[in-house]
């Protein structure tokens, strides 16, 4: 059986729940190809893990802050790392920096130039650099995976780049960010906005930086890495109308109570017959008929309206760590080991 070798960037939540699915499930190996953590790094620098235990990876970090302490680990530095004959793959879960794209973009960046592909769950440098990422994947024959940086566990990407090719597709819309939409129920009940705040950060559900959540930058960056993907590699954050959750007032939580709607956070991208791309984030009331109106709590969704399927719609009921992990190991297999038949 054939391996692949993953070279994992940062070691948080997401990195722990990946290298943990990876030994419960055998490596994959039922998928047919066995999927291998050869090296990790985090902020304190990079070492090989070959056959070390996670538990063992799992208590260094929480005793040391860094897989680097690891007892008889080989020190690593980026130059040592890829190698495209073994089937390596970079998977970035590093924290996301909108501004720079770093962390990850230095190394995918490496990783794409040496011919390996790179799997994101962060949007950092898919919002700062996305094009010369693109770019350098087409120059050198690597392949990117980016579905657990945009709305997880929906196959957003695979759905709007292959499941509705030449249908004319011409909008999409999603519930991307679970927070924002937890914060707005908690309004609509009746609490707060300082309250409802203070109880997400005692769940740990909302971004260190809280704005991310509440001024609408986390559903923005993944709606246009979404649009990016779809359509227009150029468009830029700049382009998109963003409203947060933060200026919802008492009139607007009355009027839908009144109307029995739901106010909730949702990027939307439509493209005009002329190709021209508009990209909004803002809290909508939704009524009954709407498609994202059934989303409960934990709940994403997104609706893709084409001119010959019609709508489509993907709802999800799984979050976190966990599924962002998840969908990672779904985009290592896709972009390193695809099966023969189909795509």
């Amino acid at each position: 059986m054939s391996e692949v070798s993953l070279v994992l960037l940062g070691f948080g939540n997401v990195g722990q729940s990946l290298t943990q699915l990876i030994q419960d499930h055998d490596g994959y190996s039922a998928e047919g190809t066995r999927i291998v953590v050869r090296a990790v790094f985090d902020r304190g620098g990079g070492v090989a893990v070959e056959n070390r235990d996670v538990s063992e990876l799992l208590e260094i970090k929480r005793r040391h802050g860094s897989v680097t302490g690891l007892t008889g680990a080989h020190e690593l530095d980026w130059s040592e790392v890829f190698d495209a004959s073994e089937r390596c793959v970079l998977v970035d879960t590093s924290i996301t920096d909108a501004n720079t794209g770093e962390p990850g973009f230095g190394p995918a960046s490496r990783a794409l130039k040496s011919g390996v592909p790179v799997v994101f769950a962060s949007k950092g440098p898919l919002v700062a650099r996305y094009s010369e990422l693109v770019d350098l994947g087409k120059q050198h024959g690597a392949r990117i995976g980016a579905s657990a940086a945009v709305g997880i566990p929906l196959p957003s990407i695979e759905v709007g780049v292959l499941g509705v090719r030449g249908a004319g597709l011409h909008c999409f819309r999603g519930v991307f960010s679970e927070t924002a939409n937890q914060i707005l129920r908690e309004l609509e009940s009746g609490i707060d906005i300082d309250s409802a705040i203070e109880r997400a950060r005692i769940e740990g559900t909302i971004e260190a930086d809280p704005r991310l959540d509440l001024d609408g930058w986390d559903a923005a960056y993944k709606l246009l890495i979404l649009a990016r993907t779809i359509w227009n590699p150029l468009l830029s954050l700049e382009s998109i109308s963003r409203r947060g959750v933060s200026t919802i007032g008492k009139r607007e939580l009355d009027e839908a109570r009144y109307r029995r709607n739901k106010i909730r956070l949702v990027a939307t991208a439509s493209r005009q017959p002329s190709g021209e791309t508009q990209l909004k984030v803002e809290p909508e009331a939704l009524n009954s008929d709407d498609p994202l109106y059934p989303l409960g709590p934990g709940e994403k969704g997104v609706v893709f309206e084409t001119e010959t399927m019609g709508t489509i719609t993907l709802r999800s009921s799984k979050g976190g760590p966990l599924a962002t992990a998840a969908s990672v190991i779904k985009d290592v297999l896709n972009v390193a080991a695809p099966k023969d038949s189909f795509y």
